[in-house]
C-alpha cells in the first residue's frame, strides 16, 4: 500500500488540530514508511479507515503516536564518538553538578550508554540526567532496562571497542532471554515526556545529547530545533548528534568555538555576544 502526500498532508493536519500533535514538519518518505507500517500493523487499507478508527477509540491516538515514533538505537553504538566523550567528561571540574539532556530517548540503550561510561570515570553522582521521548511505551521499556539477549551480542562488541579492558557484565543481571540493567545506573535519570516540534524547551544545560532523532523532520524543523538546541545549551557546554544526522551547516558550526564534526560534537563558546 502506498500513501499520497495529500493524504498525508490532510492526516497530519488533522491531527494537529485535533490533538495539537504535530506530524506536519516531518520529512515525507520516513513518515510515509512509518505511516504504512502502522496501516499494515493494525490491519487497515488506507489513512481514511485509521482515522475512522481513531475516532471512534479516542486512546487510538497513543498507540499511534507510539508506533510512529519507534526509534532504532543501540548500546555504545559509535564506539569512538563515546571514546571521545570521555575523554570530554574526564576535563570537567565537578565543583557543580553537570546538567544533561537526552532529548529523544526511545527506548534506553543510549541511557543507559552514558551512565555506564559516567559511572567508569567515577562521576555518576554528580551528574543529572533529563530523558526525553513522545514515545511513553519506549520510555517504559528505558525505566525497566530489559533488553533481549540477543541484542547483547552487538552491544558487547560495541562495549569493546569503546573499553577493550572493561567488563560490561557487571553492569546488568540476566534471566533465560533477557539482560536487566542494574537500577543504580538511572538512580540520577529523569525520564519525561516531551515532543521536540510542540513542547518548550525544558532549561540550560550542559550537554544535549540528540542523536539520530533531526533526520526525521524536513530542512525548516532541522534548523529550528538546532537553534533551539543552541539557546538550551550553557556556556561551554555540548551539542552531541548522531551519524545519521545531517552535518551541521556552515553559518550553524560558526556559532561553536570547538566543533569534532567527524565524531558530531560540538561546543558552545564560554561568552556569546549579543
Amino acid at each position: 500500500m502506498s500513501v499520497s502526500k495529500a493524504e498525508l498532508d490532510s492526516f497530519t493536519n488533522v491531527l494537529f488540530q485535533k490533538y495539537g500533535i504535530d506530524f506536519t514538519c516531518y520529512e515525507h518518505q520516513s513518515l510515509s514508511r512509518r505511516v504504512n507500517r502502522v496501516l499494515h500493523n493494525f490491519k487497515v487499507d488506507s489513512i481514511h479507515e485509521l482515522w475512522v478508527m481513531m475516532l471512534r477509540d479516542r486512546n487510538l491516538i497513543f498507540t499511534f503516536m507510539d508506533q510512529i515514533s519507534v526509534g532504532l538505537t543501540s548500546m555504545f553504538r559509535d564506539p569512538m564518538t563515546w571514546v571521545e566523550l570521555k575523554k570530554i567528561f574526564s576535563t570537567y571540574k565537578y565543583d557543580r553538578v553537570i546538567n544533561v539532556w537526552n532529548a529523544g530517548c526511545s527506548t534506553g540503550e543510549e541511557v543507559y550508554t552514558l551512565t555506564i561510561m559516567l559511572d567508569e570515570l567515577g562521576i555518576l553522582d554528580k551528574v543529572n540526567i533529563l530523558a526525553t521521548d513522545m514515545n511513553q511505551s519506549a520510555m517504559e521499556d528505558a525505566k525497566k532496562g530489559i533488553y533481549h539477549k540477543v541484542k547483547m551480542i552487538d552491544y558487547e562488541k560495541h562495549y569493546k571497542q569503546f573499553n577493550k579492558f572493561g567488563n560490561f557484565s557487571r553492569y546488568y543481571t540476566t534471566d533465560e532471554n533477557h539482560i536487566i540493567m542494574k537500577d543504580y545506573l538511572i538512580k540520577n535519570v529523569k525520564f519525561k515526556y516531551h515532543n521536540l516540534t510542540t513542547d518548550l524547551f525544558p532549561g540550560q544545560f550542559d550537554f544535549i545529547f540528540n542523536r539520530n532523532v533531526l533526520i526525521y523532520f524536513d530542512q525548516k524543523m532541522k534548523d529550528k530545533l538546532i537553534t533551539q538546541f543552541y539557546q538550551s545549551l550553557k556556556p561551554n557546554g555540548y551539542y552531541i548528534l548522531g551519524f545519521y544526522d545531517s552535518i551541521l551547516s556552515e553559518e550553524q558550526k560558526s556559532k561553536y568555538i570547538n566543533t569534532l564534526s567527524s565524531f558530531r560534537l560540538f561546543q558552545k563558546p564560554a561568552s556569546v555576544l549579543a
